[in-house]
């Protein structure tokens, strides 16, 4: 009897399982048939494609100079609160954070302290309340001994002058990276803040060895001066002029000559070959900084540095007098070679 009980155990559980299992598949089966097609005459809508977002980064550029300009008007007001948030606009909106806006900022916020410094007033003692004084009663007149000596009295220390505080001259321009120059000697590049002692000073701004801006600034004890100066026009290449065109009837052209024979023509190739000079077309996208060419300064890129000897040249970009860029180039004679600083 036992016996059949467990067989009947045994069937009845693997019928079981197998219900289990056979409703499992098909539930998996039925998950994985496609969709029906759609029906034909009937179009499925589709949804609408987002039109692509105009490019915002050049209204960002052009927004961030203007911040700029109007952080350099404020600090020429020495309204440094508003320099200071205008320096911190211009700065964030800048994809890439760079230039010299984060000097000037560093100017602003210290020349802000400064002047919070200055302008706090120590807190005022209370006044005491008056007090009543009694006049003592008067003394009989003493006689005094000639014989005996008086004391001398101590004498005070000789008051210690106090040295003039320096003042603050804060030079900026456009585009920065140019060279300062105060009473004719290289100090610091744009933007700068230089303190100084009160006084009369020739300042000037140069790029390599000439000079775009001179002009003579007094600084007082104590005191701030803002120069702020756009040199861009004077950096910018020269707009080439096109011929005007004359109303007098044109001369008649000259009769055709006769071609050169290669004795007349030797000569000059000759001096050519003797000059053996050449020209460096030299640019420098993504660093700005001043273009020395065989240890001799050429202003900052775009440039072109002419009358160079033929033969291999070297090449560097310097930032703050700090060499970033280093390279050689083969100058050819008679030829204009291009150069990409990277």
């Amino acid at each position: 009897m036992k016996q059949k009980t467990w067989i009947a155990v045994i069937v009845v559980g693997t019928l079981a399982i197998n219900a289990m299992a056979y409703v499992v598949v098909r539930k998996r089966r039925a998950s994985d048939v496609p969709p029906p097609p759609p029906v034909s005459g009937t179009t499925t809508p589709t949804p609408p494609v987002a039109a692509p977002a105009p490019p915002s980064e050049d209204a960002n550029e052009g927004l961030s100079r203007a911040r700029r300009a109007a952080g350099l008007a404020a600090l020429e007001d020495r309204d440094y609160d508003i320099a200071v948030r205008e320096f911190t606009e211009a700065l964030s909106l800048r994809r890439t954070p760079g230039g010299d806006l984060v000097e000037l900022l560093r100017i602003a916020t210290d020349l802000q302290s400064r002047e919070r410094d200055r302008g706090r007033v120590e807190p005022t003692k209370p006044a005491r309340e008056p007090t009543v004084t009694r006049t003592p009663p008067r003394a009989k007149p003493t006689r005094t001994n000639p014989s005996r000596a008086t004391p001398h009295a101590k004498e005070e220390p000789p008051e210690v002058l106090e040295e003039p505080r320096n003042g603050l001259l804060l030079v900026t321009s456009t585009p920065p990276g140019l060279v300062v120059q105060v009473d004719g000697k290289a100090v610091d590049m744009t933007p700068a803040r230089l303190p100084l002692r009160p006084g009369t000073y020739r300042v000037a701004l140069a790029q390599g060895e000439r000079r775009l801006m001179e002009e003579t600034v007094v600084l007082e004890e104590d005191g701030v001066h803002s120069l702020n100066r756009d040199v861009s026009e004077q950096l910018a290449p020269p707009a080439p002029t096109r011929p005007v065109a004359s109303t007098t009837p044109a001369a008649p052209p000259p009769p055709p000559e006769a071609p050169p024979t290669t004795a007349a023509a030797a000569p000059v190739a000759v001096k050519a070959e003797a000059t053996g000079r050449g020209e460096l077309d030299i640019t420098s996208p993504s660093l700005y900084g001043e273009v020395w060419v065989n240890n001799r300064p050429y202003g900052f890129p775009p440039l072109v540095a002419q009358n160079l000897p033929a033969g291999p040249a070297r090449v560097e970009v310097r930032v703050n007098g700090e060499v970033k860029r280093r390279m050689s180039v083969e100058v050819e004679a008679g030829r204009r070679v291009a150069v990409r600083v990277r």
